[in-house]
C-alpha cells in the first residue's frame, strides 16, 4: 500500500497497537486470566472435596488463602510478562517538492 500525502511535520505521528483477536487489551487479558485460572479452580474444588465433611472453618480458610496466593501469582505472571513488538515505518521524503 502506498499513501501519498503532503506532511511537513511528523512531530505528532503515532502508532497504536491492538490485539488482533480481541476488541481490547482488557478482553485479551481477561481471556488469558480465565484460561490460566481454570486449572487452579478445578484443583481447589478437588482439594475441598478431599477435605469432605471433616473440614472445619480454619482448614477451609487456610485452603482458600493458599489458592488465593496461587491466583495472585498467576495474575502477576500474566500482567508482568514482557512482550516485544517490532514495527517499521517506511518514509520517503522528497525535499524538492513544495
Amino acid at each position: 500500500m502506498c499513501l501519498r500525502s503532503k506532511v511537513k511535520d511528523l512531530g505528532k505521528f503515532n502508532v497504536t497497537m491492538a490485539p488482533a483477536d480481541y476488541g481490547s487489551w482488557q478482553s485479551a487479558r481477561d481471556t488469558l486470566m480465565s484460561e490460566a485460572k481454570h486449572g487452579l479452580r478445578a484443583s481447589l474444588d478437588s482439594e475441598m472435596a478431599a477435605l469432605g465433611t471433616e473440614a472445619n472453618e480454619e482448614s477451609l480458610a487456610a485452603l482458600k488463602e493458599k489458592f488465593q496466593a496461587k491466583e495472585r501469582e498467576i495474575e502477576h505472571g500474566i500482567d508482568h510478562t514482557v512482550h516485544t513488538f517490532t514495527a517499521a515505518y517506511d518514509l520517503s521524503y522528497n525535499f524538492l517538492s513544495q
